[in-house]
C-alpha cells in the first residue's frame, strides 16, 4: 500500500490487521486514534431533512437483520440501497465499498480490544463513511447508529449510558480515520474534459483509438485520473497490466468477427445474460452485485461476524484495486470499442444490444471485477469455488453478448482481476 502522509500510515495500521490469520485475529495494536476519555464529547448528529423517526425505522430494520445475519451485512445492504438511490457510478462504488468494509472490519476488531459493543462500533464506523459518500444525507446515517445505541439501552439518543457512548466513539474514531484516508487517496481530482493534454505526449492517437460512441456520444471518458488513485494492496496500478492484440491483427479481427456473428443471431437467453449482468445507471453497480452474491453465499455457509467482516473487507479491497488497475490499462492503451472497429476495419454498421460505456474498451471492467470477487470468495468458501468461477465467466461473457467487449477484453480482464485478488489475499494474511 502506498503511503500518503500521516493519515495513510494510521490507516495502514488499520488495514494490516487483515494480515492476521482468522483463527488468531487480534485487535489493531498500531492504531493510535482512540482517546477513550473523549467518548462523551461526540455531538448528537443534527440534520435538516431527516427525522429521528426515520432513523429509528432504519435502525429497526438493521436490528431485524442482526437476528439472522452477521453484524456487517445489514450495513452492506444499506450501502447498496444508497447506491441505487443516489445512482452512484461503479467506479465510485468500488472505492466506497472498500472504505466502508475496511472501517467495519477494523471497528469490529478494535471493539474487542476495548470490550465494547461490536454492533454499535461497526454501525458508527459505517455511518461515518456513508456520510462522507452521500453528503446530501447529512447526518442521517449517524442518527441510525445513535438510534441503535438507544434501542440497545432502552433510552433515547440524548441520554445514552457510558457503555453505548464508548462503543459509538470507537466506531467514530475508526470511521473518521477512513474518511481522512479517503480525502488523500487521489479520487478528488477532477477533469473538465476540454482537452486530453493531461494524458501526456505518449498517448496514442492513431487507428484503433477510443472515440465517443452512440447513441449518446458521452464525453469526456469516465474517471481519467483513476490510474493515479492510491491502491490498497498493489504496489502500482500497472503491476499486472496486460497487453491487447494489435489493432487490425489476426487475433483482433478474429475476435471482432466473432462478436459480430454472435450478435447477429443473439439468442433470448444470451440477451437475458447480457442484461442481467449489465448493472448500469441506477443499479447496485457491478462490485455491488458481487457483494449481493457474497451475502447469499455467506448466509448459506453460516459465516460468523468475524469471518464475514474479513471476507468482505478483503473482497472489496480487491474490487477497489482491480478498478484502479483496469482504468490504468484502459487509459494506457485507449483501445476502440467494437462498434467503432466494426466500421473502421470491416465497414459494417453495428448496434450493440446494450449501451456502450463512455471509456476505452480494453480490458473489461465487469470481467475484472468478477474475476477478483470470485477469487476471494473461493478462497474463503472453497465449497463454492465452482459456482463463483462459473458466475465470473458468465459475467465476463455477457459483455461480448452485449456487443461492447471483445473476447480478449474479457479473458484478459478476468485474469487481471484474479491476479489482483491473489495479491490482496497474500498481502493480508500471515
Amino acid at each position: 500500500m502506498k503511503q500518503g502522509g500521516k493519515i495513510a500510515g494510521v490507516v495502514l495500521g488499520l488495514v494490516l490487521l487483515c494480515s492476521v490469520p482468522l483463527a488468531a485475529a487480534r485487535p489493531v495494536m498500531s492504531y493510535k486514534g482512540v482517546d477513550m476519555s473523549q467518548y462523551a464529547k461526540l455531538p448528537l448528529p443534527q440534520t435538516v431533512f431527516h427525522s429521528w423517526g426515520q432513523a429509528d425505522a432504519e435502525a429497526a430494520k438493521i436490528e431485524e437483520g442482526w437476528k439472522n445475519d452477521p453484524v456487517t451485512v445489514p450495513w452492506t445492504e444499506l450501502q447498496l440501497s444508497a447506491f441505487v438511490k443516489h445512482k452512484i457510478m461503479p467506479t465510485r462504488g468500488a472505492r466506497g465499498l472498500a472504505l466502508m468494509h475496511v472501517a467495519m472490519h477494523d471497528a469490529y476488531e478494535l471493539a474487542g480490544q476495548y470490550k465494547v459493543n461490536e454492533k454499535l462500533a461497526v454501525s458508527m464506523a459505517a455511518a461515518q463513511v456513508l456520510s462522507y459518500m452521500f453528503v446530501a444525507e447529512e447526518k442521517a446515517f449517524e442518527r441510525v447508529a445513535y438510534q441503535l445505541a438507544a434501542r440497545s439501552a432502552g433510552t433515547t439518543p440524548d441520554k445514552l449510558p457510558v457503555e453505548q457512548q464508548r462503543a459509538l466513539y470507537i466506531g467514530y474514531a475508526v470511521g473518521h480515520a477512513l474518511v481522512a484516508y479517503a480525502d488523500t487517496d487521489g479520487a478528488q481530482r477532477g477533469w473538465n474534459g476540454v482537452r486530453l493534454q493531461w494524458y501526456g505526449d505518449e498517448r496514442y492517437y492513431g487507428p484503433g483509438t477510443w472515440e465517443p460512441t452512440g447513441p449518446y456520444f458521452y464525453y469526456p471518458p469516465d474517471e481519467p485520473f483513476a490510474p493515479t488513485w492510491r491502491t490498497w494492496a498493489l504496489d502500482d496500478a500497472s503491476e499486472f497490466r496486460p497487453t491487447p492484440p494489435a489493432y487490425g491483427s489476426p487475433r483482433y479481427v478474429k475476435d471482432l468477427q466473432e462478436l459480430l456473428e454472435i450478435n447477429a443471431e443473439l439468442k433470448p437467453e444470451q440477451l437475458a445474460s447480457a442484461k442481467f449482468w449489465v448493472d448500469g445507471y441506477g443499479s447496485v453497480t457491478p462490485p455491488g452485485h458481487w457483494n449481493q452474491i457474497a451475502i447469499g453465499l455467506a448466509r448459506k455457509a453460516k459465516l460468523g461476524d468475524k469471518a464475514t467482516a474479513r471476507l468482505f473487507a478483503q473482497m472489496n479491497i480487491a474490487e477497489a484495486d482491480t478498478f484502479i488497475a483496469v482504468w490504468d490499462t484502459k487509459y494506457h492503451y485507449w483501445t476502440a470499442r467494437p462498434v467503432t472497429s466494426a466500421k473502421t476495419l470491416l465497414n459494417k454498421e453495428f448496434k450493440p444490444a446494450i449501451l456502450t460505456p463512455p471509456f476505452p474498451s480494453y480490458v473489461s471492467g465487469h470481467a475484472a471485477f468478477s474475476g477478483a470477487a470470485a477469487e476471494v470468495l473461493a478462497a474463503y468458501l472453497p465449497q463454492a469455488r465452482e459456482e463463483v468461477v462459473r458466475m465470473a465467466e458468465e459475467a465476463a461473457m455477457s459483455r461480448l453478448l452485449g456487443g461492447i467487449h471483445f473476447r480478449h477484453d474479457n479473458e484478459d480482464g478476468l485474469a487481471l482481476g484474479r491476479n489482483v485478488a491473489r495479491k490482496v489475499l497474500a498481502k493480508f494474511r500471515d
